[in-house]
């Protein structure tokens, strides 16, 4: 998927090694929060990464009613990542309104 651009509300797979701190590595799914229109003109685009585990934190939000995926995004591991360099593929589309009830917690 070398032309795929990432969209604002997508659910993706990439590889977030290397890493320093306590962040996520290797490859997973993420959340893509940045516009369309930033990531084609970057080349790099911004995730909140998923997580299987439930650790009972503020900003991590369920999206098991929302998707395939049973686990939650970390709205408190916000990363910035080239996606051309990080094997970017897409797993599957949030519906609209899924998509607006997933930045809310970035708004408060």
């Amino acid at each position: 998927m070398a032309s795929y651009i990432p969209r604002q509300g997508d659910l993706i797979a990439l590889d977030f090694t290397p890493q320093s701190g306590h962040g996520q590595k290797d490859r997973r799914p993420a959340l893509v929060v940045s516009k369309e229109v930033f990531n084609k003109s970057t080349g790099t685009a911004i995730y909140c990464p998923i997580t299987n585990t439930n650790q009972q934190i503020l900003f991590h939000i369920p999206i098991a009613e929302r998707t395939s995926l049973t686990r939650f995004v970390m709205y408190d591991q916000v990363k910035s990542l080239h996606f051309r360099s990080r094997g970017i593929t897409l797993i599957e589309k949030l519906l609209r309104k899924y998509s607006r009830m997933c930045w809310r917690p970035l708004m408060r």
